[in-house]
Protein backbone atom coordinates (compact mmCIF):
# COMPACT_ATOMS: atom_id res chain seq x y z
CA UNK A 1 0.00 0.00 0.00
CA UNK A 2 1.37 3.39 -1.05
CA UNK A 3 1.05 6.78 0.53
CA UNK A 4 -0.60 9.47 -1.61
CA UNK A 5 2.81 11.02 -2.24
CA UNK A 6 4.14 7.69 -3.49
CA UNK A 7 1.11 7.06 -5.67
CA UNK A 8 1.48 10.44 -7.35
CA UNK A 9 4.83 9.30 -8.75
CA UNK A 10 3.01 6.55 -10.68
CA UNK A 11 0.11 8.66 -11.95
CA UNK A 12 1.15 8.81 -15.57
CA UNK A 13 0.90 6.48 -18.51
CA UNK A 14 -1.81 3.87 -18.93
CA UNK A 15 -4.49 2.92 -16.41
CA UNK A 16 -5.98 -0.48 -17.22
CA UNK A 17 -9.57 -1.03 -16.10
CA UNK A 18 -10.81 -4.61 -15.61
CA UNK A 19 -14.11 -6.14 -16.62
CA UNK A 20 -16.00 -8.34 -14.17
CA UNK A 21 -17.11 -11.71 -15.61
CA UNK A 22 -20.60 -13.02 -14.86
CA UNK A 23 -22.34 -16.22 -15.90
CA UNK A 24 -25.43 -15.96 -18.10
CA UNK A 25 -27.57 -16.10 -14.95
CA UNK A 26 -25.62 -13.21 -13.43
CA UNK A 27 -23.40 -15.21 -11.06
CA UNK A 28 -20.04 -13.58 -10.35
CA UNK A 29 -17.14 -15.69 -11.69
CA UNK A 30 -14.19 -14.73 -9.54
CA UNK A 31 -12.09 -17.56 -10.99
CA UNK A 32 -12.57 -16.04 -14.44
CA UNK A 33 -11.71 -12.62 -13.07
CA UNK A 34 -8.40 -14.00 -11.82
CA UNK A 35 -7.66 -15.58 -15.19
CA UNK A 36 -8.37 -12.37 -17.08
CA UNK A 37 -6.30 -10.29 -14.70
CA UNK A 38 -3.37 -12.67 -15.05
CA UNK A 39 -3.59 -12.28 -18.83
CA UNK A 40 -3.31 -8.50 -18.47
CA UNK A 41 -0.55 -8.63 -15.89
CA UNK A 42 1.53 -10.93 -18.07
CA UNK A 43 1.25 -8.47 -20.96
CA UNK A 44 2.15 -5.37 -18.91
CA UNK A 45 4.76 -6.71 -16.50
CA UNK A 46 7.43 -4.36 -17.86
CA UNK A 47 5.11 -1.36 -18.29
CA UNK A 48 4.61 1.60 -15.96
CA UNK A 49 0.86 1.48 -15.41
CA UNK A 50 -1.94 1.25 -12.87
CA UNK A 51 -4.74 -1.30 -12.48
CA UNK A 52 -8.34 -0.40 -11.63
CA UNK A 53 -10.99 -2.97 -10.66
CA UNK A 54 -14.67 -2.11 -10.22
CA UNK A 55 -14.84 0.91 -12.49
CA UNK A 56 -17.55 1.48 -15.08
CA UNK A 57 -16.18 -1.34 -17.26
CA UNK A 58 -16.24 -3.52 -14.15
CA UNK A 59 -20.01 -2.99 -13.77
CA UNK A 60 -19.57 -2.02 -10.12
CA UNK A 61 -23.02 -0.43 -9.94
CA UNK A 62 -24.60 -3.81 -10.72
CA UNK A 63 -22.77 -5.61 -7.91
CA UNK A 64 -23.69 -6.12 -4.28
CA UNK A 65 -21.42 -4.72 -1.60
CA UNK A 66 -19.98 -8.17 -0.89
CA UNK A 67 -19.33 -8.88 -4.57
CA UNK A 68 -17.65 -5.49 -4.92
CA UNK A 69 -15.41 -6.28 -1.95
CA UNK A 70 -14.58 -9.73 -3.31
CA UNK A 71 -13.38 -8.30 -6.62
CA UNK A 72 -11.31 -5.57 -4.95
CA UNK A 73 -9.62 -8.03 -2.61
CA UNK A 74 -8.94 -10.47 -5.44
CA UNK A 75 -7.36 -7.77 -7.59
CA UNK A 76 -4.99 -6.67 -4.83
CA UNK A 77 -4.01 -10.30 -4.22
CA UNK A 78 -3.33 -11.02 -7.89
CA UNK A 79 -1.42 -7.82 -8.64
CA UNK A 80 0.67 -8.42 -5.51
CA UNK A 81 2.47 -5.09 -5.65
CA UNK A 82 3.58 -5.35 -9.28
CA UNK A 83 1.61 -2.21 -10.14
CA UNK A 84 -0.43 0.29 -8.13
CA UNK A 85 -4.03 -0.82 -7.64
CA UNK A 86 -6.52 2.03 -7.72
CA UNK A 87 -9.75 0.50 -6.48
CA UNK A 88 -13.04 1.67 -7.89
CA UNK A 89 -14.83 2.46 -4.63
CA UNK A 90 -17.55 4.95 -5.53
CA UNK A 91 -21.08 4.14 -4.42
CA UNK A 92 -24.30 6.13 -4.60
CA UNK A 93 -24.03 7.63 -1.10
CA UNK A 94 -21.22 9.18 0.90
CA UNK A 95 -21.72 6.66 3.71
CA UNK A 96 -21.42 3.63 1.42
CA UNK A 97 -18.49 5.16 -0.44
CA UNK A 98 -16.55 5.77 2.77
CA UNK A 99 -17.19 2.16 3.81
CA UNK A 100 -15.86 0.86 0.51
CA UNK A 101 -12.82 3.14 0.65
CA UNK A 102 -11.96 1.90 4.12
CA UNK A 103 -12.24 -1.68 2.92
CA UNK A 104 -10.01 -0.96 -0.08
CA UNK A 105 -7.37 0.45 2.25
CA UNK A 106 -7.68 -2.54 4.60
CA UNK A 107 -6.98 -5.05 1.82
CA UNK A 108 -3.98 -3.10 0.51
CA UNK A 109 -5.17 -0.99 -2.41
CA UNK A 110 -2.84 1.90 -3.23
CA UNK A 111 -5.61 4.37 -3.99
CA UNK A 112 -9.32 4.70 -4.66
CA UNK A 113 -11.15 5.95 -7.74
CA UNK A 114 -14.34 7.78 -6.78
CA UNK A 115 -17.14 8.61 -9.18
CA UNK A 116 -19.50 11.34 -7.97
CA UNK A 117 -22.76 10.29 -6.27
CA UNK A 118 -24.79 8.95 -9.17
CA UNK A 119 -28.42 9.11 -8.07
CA UNK A 120 -28.88 12.26 -6.01
CA UNK A 121 -26.91 15.06 -7.68
CA UNK A 122 -25.32 17.17 -4.93
CA UNK A 123 -24.80 20.90 -4.74
CA UNK A 124 -21.18 22.11 -4.92
CA UNK A 125 -21.20 22.18 -1.11
CA UNK A 126 -22.48 18.60 -0.96
CA UNK A 127 -19.91 17.46 -3.51
CA UNK A 128 -17.12 19.07 -1.50
CA UNK A 129 -18.34 17.42 1.70
CA UNK A 130 -18.60 14.04 -0.06
CA UNK A 131 -14.93 14.05 -1.00
CA UNK A 132 -13.91 15.67 2.28
CA UNK A 133 -15.42 12.76 4.22
CA UNK A 134 -13.51 10.30 2.05
CA UNK A 135 -10.23 12.20 2.46
CA UNK A 136 -10.68 12.22 6.24
CA UNK A 137 -11.58 8.53 6.38
CA UNK A 138 -8.59 6.98 4.58
CA UNK A 139 -4.85 7.48 4.31
CA UNK A 140 -4.49 6.39 0.68
CA UNK A 141 -4.73 8.57 -2.42
CA UNK A 142 -7.94 9.57 -4.18
CA UNK A 143 -8.59 9.71 -7.92
CA UNK A 144 -11.59 11.92 -8.68
CA UNK A 145 -13.65 10.33 -11.46
CA UNK A 146 -15.22 13.30 -13.25
CA UNK A 147 -17.77 11.43 -15.38
CA UNK A 148 -20.82 13.56 -16.23
CA UNK A 149 -22.43 10.90 -18.43
CA UNK A 150 -22.85 8.48 -15.53
CA UNK A 151 -23.11 10.80 -12.52
CA UNK A 152 -25.02 13.63 -14.23
CA UNK A 153 -22.63 16.05 -12.52
CA UNK A 154 -19.22 17.56 -13.17
CA UNK A 155 -16.72 19.19 -10.82
CA UNK A 156 -15.37 22.34 -12.45
CA UNK A 157 -11.80 23.54 -12.16
CA UNK A 158 -12.48 25.99 -9.34
CA UNK A 159 -14.07 23.40 -7.06
CA UNK A 160 -11.48 20.78 -8.00
CA UNK A 161 -8.64 23.12 -7.07
CA UNK A 162 -10.28 23.93 -3.73
CA UNK A 163 -10.57 20.24 -2.93
CA UNK A 164 -6.94 19.66 -3.88
CA UNK A 165 -5.76 22.56 -1.74
CA UNK A 166 -7.94 21.67 1.26
CA UNK A 167 -7.57 17.89 1.52
CA UNK A 168 -3.96 17.59 2.63
CA UNK A 169 -2.48 16.06 -0.51
CA UNK A 170 -4.97 13.17 -0.62
CA UNK A 171 -6.16 13.88 -4.17
CA UNK A 172 -3.63 12.31 -6.53
CA UNK A 173 -5.34 12.49 -9.88
CA UNK A 174 -8.38 13.35 -11.95
CA UNK A 175 -9.90 10.88 -14.39
CA UNK A 176 -11.52 13.41 -16.71
CA UNK A 177 -14.45 12.27 -18.84
CA UNK A 178 -15.84 15.53 -20.09
CA UNK A 179 -16.67 15.24 -23.80
CA UNK A 180 -15.69 18.89 -24.30
CA UNK A 181 -12.08 19.58 -25.20
CA UNK A 182 -12.08 23.12 -23.84
CA UNK A 183 -13.49 21.98 -20.50
CA UNK A 184 -10.70 19.41 -20.39
CA UNK A 185 -8.26 22.23 -21.02
CA UNK A 186 -9.85 24.28 -18.24
CA UNK A 187 -9.21 21.41 -15.83
CA UNK A 188 -5.58 21.19 -16.95
CA UNK A 189 -5.23 24.89 -16.16
CA UNK A 190 -6.89 24.44 -12.77
CA UNK A 191 -4.34 21.75 -11.85
CA UNK A 192 -1.37 23.86 -12.89
CA UNK A 193 1.12 24.26 -10.07
CA UNK A 194 -0.07 21.13 -8.26
CA UNK A 195 1.30 17.58 -8.30
CA UNK A 196 -2.09 16.18 -9.30
CA UNK A 197 -2.27 14.34 -12.63
CA UNK A 198 -5.06 14.30 -15.18
CA UNK A 199 -5.92 11.27 -17.30
CA UNK A 200 -8.08 11.09 -20.40
CA UNK A 201 -10.98 8.95 -19.27
CA UNK A 202 -12.26 8.31 -22.79
CA UNK A 203 -9.24 6.27 -23.81
CA UNK A 204 -7.11 6.28 -26.91
CA UNK A 205 -9.26 8.28 -29.32
CA UNK A 206 -9.63 11.24 -27.02
CA UNK A 207 -6.15 10.96 -25.57
CA UNK A 208 -4.84 11.64 -29.08
CA UNK A 209 -6.47 15.07 -28.86
CA UNK A 210 -5.95 15.71 -25.16
CA UNK A 211 -2.30 14.85 -24.58
CA UNK A 212 -1.09 18.07 -26.29
CA UNK A 213 -3.23 19.96 -23.76
CA UNK A 214 -1.52 18.19 -20.89
CA UNK A 215 -3.11 14.77 -20.32
CA UNK A 216 -0.67 12.72 -18.25
CA UNK A 217 -2.06 9.43 -19.46
CA UNK A 218 -5.15 7.54 -20.50
CA UNK A 219 -7.64 5.10 -19.04
CA UNK A 220 -8.45 2.11 -21.22
CA UNK A 221 -10.45 -1.13 -21.24
CA UNK A 222 -8.24 -2.61 -23.96
CA UNK A 223 -5.98 -4.18 -21.36
CA UNK A 224 -8.61 -6.88 -21.12
CA UNK A 225 -7.71 -8.25 -24.56
CA UNK A 226 -5.35 -5.94 -26.48
CA UNK A 227 -3.05 -4.03 -24.07
CA UNK A 228 -0.42 -3.47 -26.74
CA UNK A 229 -2.67 -0.87 -28.38
CA UNK A 230 -2.89 1.68 -25.52
CA UNK A 231 0.75 1.13 -24.62
CA UNK A 232 1.81 1.99 -28.17
CA UNK A 233 -0.53 5.00 -28.18
CA UNK A 234 0.96 6.40 -24.98
CA UNK A 235 4.52 5.81 -26.16
CA UNK A 236 3.80 7.49 -29.51
CA UNK A 237 2.33 10.49 -27.71
CA UNK A 238 5.43 10.84 -25.56
CA UNK A 239 7.47 11.05 -28.77
CA UNK A 240 4.92 13.42 -30.38
CA UNK A 241 4.83 10.88 -33.21
CA UNK A 242 1.58 11.95 -34.86
CA UNK A 243 2.09 9.61 -37.81
CA UNK A 244 2.14 6.64 -35.45
CA UNK A 245 -0.85 7.97 -33.53
CA UNK A 246 -2.81 8.31 -36.77
CA UNK A 247 -1.75 4.82 -37.84
CA UNK A 248 -2.91 3.32 -34.55
CA UNK A 249 -6.28 5.06 -34.71
CA UNK A 250 -6.76 3.97 -38.31
CA UNK A 251 -5.92 0.40 -37.31
CA UNK A 252 -8.65 0.43 -34.65
CA UNK A 253 -11.25 2.36 -36.65
CA UNK A 254 -13.15 -0.79 -37.73
CA UNK A 255 -13.58 -1.72 -34.06
CA UNK A 256 -14.74 1.75 -33.04
CA UNK A 257 -17.07 1.96 -36.03
CA UNK A 258 -18.52 -1.42 -35.13
CA UNK A 259 -19.27 -0.25 -31.58
CA UNK A 260 -20.97 2.81 -33.03
CA UNK A 261 -23.14 0.71 -35.35
CA UNK A 262 -24.16 -1.56 -32.49
CA UNK A 263 -25.11 1.45 -30.39
CA UNK A 264 -27.05 3.10 -33.21
CA UNK A 265 -29.04 -0.09 -33.79
CA UNK A 266 -30.34 -0.13 -30.23
CA UNK A 267 -31.26 3.24 -28.76
CA UNK A 268 -32.09 3.36 -25.06
CA UNK A 269 -34.78 4.33 -22.57
CA UNK A 270 -33.30 7.65 -21.49
CA UNK A 271 -35.60 10.66 -21.26
CA UNK A 272 -33.02 13.43 -21.12
CA UNK A 273 -29.93 14.51 -23.01
CA UNK A 274 -26.98 12.83 -21.33
CA UNK A 275 -23.61 14.57 -21.21
CA UNK A 276 -21.21 12.45 -23.19
CA UNK A 277 -23.96 10.41 -24.81
CA UNK A 278 -22.49 11.01 -28.25
CA UNK A 279 -19.22 9.53 -26.99
CA UNK A 280 -20.57 6.53 -25.14
CA UNK A 281 -23.37 5.67 -27.54
CA UNK A 282 -26.75 4.41 -26.46
CA UNK A 283 -27.38 1.47 -24.17
CA UNK A 284 -23.73 1.14 -23.12
CA UNK A 285 -23.28 -1.60 -25.71
CA UNK A 286 -19.52 -1.00 -25.77
CA UNK A 287 -19.20 -3.07 -22.60
CA UNK A 288 -20.84 -6.01 -24.32
CA UNK A 289 -18.54 -5.63 -27.33
CA UNK A 290 -15.54 -5.73 -25.02
CA UNK A 291 -16.63 -8.90 -23.27
CA UNK A 292 -17.51 -10.57 -26.57
CA UNK A 293 -14.07 -9.74 -27.96
CA UNK A 294 -12.53 -11.43 -24.94
CA UNK A 295 -14.62 -14.56 -25.42
CA UNK A 296 -13.73 -14.73 -29.10
CA UNK A 297 -10.07 -14.67 -28.07
CA UNK A 298 -10.59 -17.52 -25.60
CA UNK A 299 -10.68 -15.35 -22.49
CA UNK A 300 -13.55 -15.77 -19.99
CA UNK A 301 -15.01 -12.30 -20.42
CA UNK A 302 -18.37 -13.57 -19.29
CA UNK A 303 -21.76 -12.02 -19.88
CA UNK A 304 -23.18 -8.62 -19.09
CA UNK A 305 -25.23 -8.45 -15.91
CA UNK A 306 -28.74 -7.17 -16.46
CA UNK A 307 -29.97 -4.60 -17.21
CA UNK A 308 -27.02 -4.42 -19.65
CA UNK A 309 -27.12 -6.85 -22.56
CA UNK A 310 -24.67 -8.26 -25.09
CA UNK A 311 -24.41 -8.83 -28.84
CA UNK A 312 -26.52 -10.89 -31.21
CA UNK A 313 -25.14 -13.66 -33.45
CA UNK A 314 -24.75 -11.45 -36.52
CA UNK A 315 -22.82 -8.84 -34.54
CA UNK A 316 -20.67 -11.55 -32.99
CA UNK A 317 -19.67 -12.82 -36.44
CA UNK A 318 -18.82 -9.31 -37.60
CA UNK A 319 -16.71 -8.68 -34.52
CA UNK A 320 -14.80 -11.89 -35.11
CA UNK A 321 -13.80 -10.69 -38.58
CA UNK A 322 -12.60 -7.38 -37.12
CA UNK A 323 -10.49 -9.20 -34.55
CA UNK A 324 -9.14 -11.49 -37.26
CA UNK A 325 -7.99 -8.46 -39.25
CA UNK A 326 -6.19 -7.26 -36.11
CA UNK A 327 -4.57 -10.72 -35.86
CA UNK A 328 -6.12 -11.26 -32.44
CA UNK A 329 -7.98 -14.45 -33.38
Amino acid sequence: MMTPAELKKHMKGVCFVNVTPFDEDGTLRIDSYRENLRFTLDKVKNVECTITPCGSNGEFASMSEEEHKTVLKTCVEEVAGAHPVIAGAGRASTYETVKMCKFAQEVGADGVQIIHPYYFVPTPEGMYEHYKHIAEAVDIGIIVYNNPAFSQSWINGKLMRKMIDDFGGKICGVKENTPHLMLFNSMVKALKGTDVSIHSGFGEQWYAYQFPYGADGLVTPFGNFFPEYPIKMYEAAQRYDFDEIRSLLNMMDPYYSFVGRCAAARGDTGVATKPGGSIYGEGNVRFGVLKEAMRLMGLPGGHMRLPLTGLNDKERDELKEILRALKLV
